[in-house]
């Protein structure tokens, strides 16, 4: 079960110094995506550990114009700059063309403060399944690939991890039930294969890099066999 609210350009939701959101949960900037320019921060969840808030809080803002806000925060609040303050905002950044629906949100939080310039804040909190990714990136069928990121489309980066993360994950027997929300790219190299009920295509080997995966193509290709290479992501 969860609970999401998503608040845009109507007047009745965003008035100039109205408090929208506070928690005093501890949350982390997850992942930004430059297809609609949205901003991801998350709190969370440990359904498993006592003492700790079960539920996983995935906060978005959309489109993220202008951003100034730090990686982490003890306790958050959010709420509309007033008018002064949203025209302070956006007197600094004199190079960029803001509409009038483009709100100021002021993040707060120990007395410090920072701000996102977006259209539209919004938020889901719930448990969240450890093959998820979060609660704005779902699995469809036409992308015939599982969500290996928090954000669908392009992102900047921030969840792919190294090629020794990967073998660490792989040598760890413990850690069955950890959250994975990073990723590691790994090359599959795929080969079509004439049978005599017709072609059939089968992955011929999985490799960590590209090098590797291309000097595997080579070695199939000479025997004149029609091949590829896939990239396809790996939970860490």
């Amino acid at each position: 079960m969860t609970d999401s609210t998503w608040l845009n350009r109507r007047s009745h939701q965003l008035i100039p110094g109205k408090e929208v959101f506070r928690s005093e949960r501890r949350f982390h900037l997850l992942a930004y995506s430059n297809s609609h320019g949205r901003l991801l921060m998350r709190s969370i969840g440990q359904p498993d550990t006592p003492g700790e808030p079960e539920t996983t809080i995935d906060l978005l803002f959309k489109p993220a114009i202008v951003v100034k806000i730090r990686d982490d925060y003890r306790g958050l609040a959010i709420r509309c700059a007033t008018a002064a303050e949203s025209a302070q905002v956006k007197a600094d950044y004199t190079s960029v063309s803001f509409g009038e629906e483009d709100h100021v949100f002021v993040l707060e939080s120990q007395g410090e403060s920072d701000y996102v310039v977006a259209m539209a804040v919004g938020w889901t909190e719930g448990i969240l399944d450890l093959t998820r990714q979060s609660f704005f990136n779902d699995f469809h069928p036409a992308s015939a690939i599982w969500p290996y990121q928090p954000l669908g489309g392009p992102d900047a980066g921030l969840n792919i991890a190294s090629a020794q993360e990967l073998i660490d994950a792989l040598l760890a027997e413990e850690n069955a039930t950890i959250r994975r929300e990073r990723h590691r790219y790994v090359y599959v190299v795929m080969m079509r294969v004439i049978r005599s009920d017709g072609p059939d295509v089968k992955g011929a080997g999985v490799f960590l890099t590209r090098a590797e995966a291309e000097e595997a193509q080579a070695v199939i290709t000479a025997k004149s066999v029609e091949c590829w290479i896939a990239e396809l992501p790996i939970a860490v």
